[in-house]
């Protein structure tokens, strides 16, 4: 039980990181390149989103993509697999890594300091 809480606790903080660095890349006004496709569909056709719709959008789709997860891993309970139930979230944890570089490097890429 003591590993699903550290495993649940990593999911949040990546996900958590994922929403500043977002953030961080929207205050340059860069909504252009958001990997969210609810927000770039939305500046597509409306050609302006504001900074509050954008994070109220992220953290309304990641609270449900929590509640989903959340959901999935219950399913573990229902099979009589309790015990390994924090390998069900580790496939999430590996795309979170992934989305969480891919956006660290293009801020990094974007915005780097002069040499």
């Amino acid at each position: 039980m003591r590993i699903l809480k550290i495993v649940w606790v990593l999911f949040i903080l990546l996900n958590v990181y994922d929403i500043m660095i977002s953030t961080l890349y929207w205050l340059k006004g860069n909504m252009t390149f958001e990997e969210n496709y609810f927000i770039w569909y939305y500046y597509y056709y409306e050609g302006h989103i504001s900074f509050i719709l954008a994070l109220m959008m992220v953290i309304s789709l990641k609270l449900l993509f929590f509640t989903g997860v959340y959901w999935y891993t219950r399913l573990f309970d229902l099979f009589k697999a309790s015990k390994y139930k924090w390998l069900s979230l580790l496939p999430f944890i590996a795309i979170s890594i992934i989305i969480d570089a891919n956006n660290t490097f293009i801020l990094l890429f974007n915005y780097a300091p002069p040499i």
